[in-house]
């Protein structure tokens, strides 16, 4: 008797949210032209991020670069989508990489290692505006302004409840219930916020933004190096 055919089933994790999937796009574009002698040992890369983790605390401290290099773009969108300036995001994303590599030991291991880095960087972020006392005012505008340009625009000229709620439920995808949590608000007061500030950003912009809502405030590859190369001389070249 022959035994029955098995056909292989192919699956395919359906496609993430839009900010989400363009993080991890430019995070992996990242990396592949960094090239291999950015990490420390063959196939680190490859590692979970928890993983990564256990072999920093285990003693190897170079594993962190891979950690930053995969965190960098989405952690620098949040940054970048609260305080409104691009300088002093790049400043708070060093800041938030520096004290996640000094409090590693205490990660909450019940959360993703990403989300964790991506408290830190929200606590730096809204501490900043307190400091400041104010919204940095808004970068020099560009002479050739696409949709993302655009849009990057409308939501730096938000109030400041309306660009936070946006930037951590539309831009960075958060649910609701988190971002209260982390704001220290009620869960009502975040969506109501996000949604005025959503609409604020459709009439400023009178047209579709879904495209450009997935691609704003990126970050290049030269800055994410730069920023990386800040934080390994601020940690000390023999820790990172």
């Amino acid at each position: 008797m022959n035994e029955p055919e098995h056909r292989e089933r192919k699956t395919r994790s359906g496609p993430s949210s839009g900010s989400f999937r363009v993080a991890r796009v430019e995070v992996q574009e990242l990396a592949a032209l960094a090239g291999p002698e950015v990490f420390s040992a063959p196939g680190a890369d490859l590692l979970s991020d928890e993983l990564l983790v256990d072999r920093i605390l285990s003693g190897e401290p170079a594993h962190y670069e891979v950690l930053m290099r995969r965190t960098a773009a989405r952690l620098y969108r949040i940054a970048r989508g609260i305080c409104g300036n691009a300088t002093r995001s790049e400043e708070i994303l060093q800041g938030a990489f520096v004290r996640a590599f000094e409090n590693v030991a205490s990660y909450d291991r019940r959360l993703r290692f990403g989300d964790w880095l991506s408290r830190i960087t929200i606590h730096s972020a809204l501490g900043s505006l307190k400091r400041d006392g104010a919204r940095a005012p808004l970068e020099h505008r560009r002479q050739q302004l696409d949709l993302v340009r655009q849009l990057e625009d409308a939501v730096d000229a938000l109030p400041q409840t309306f660009r936070v709620a946006f930037t951590l439920c539309a831009l960075d995808d958060m649910v609701p219930k988190d971002a209260a949590e982390i704001l220290g608000v009620s869960v009502e007061a975040v969506q109501l916020a996000g949604y005025r500030g959503r609409l604020q950003v459709r009439r400023a912009l009178g047209m579709r933004y879904d495209d450009a809502e997935a691609r704003a405030f990126g970050l290049d590859l030269a800055s994410a190096d730069e920023i990386i190369r800040s934080v390994k001389l601020r940690l000390g070249s023999s820790k990172a």
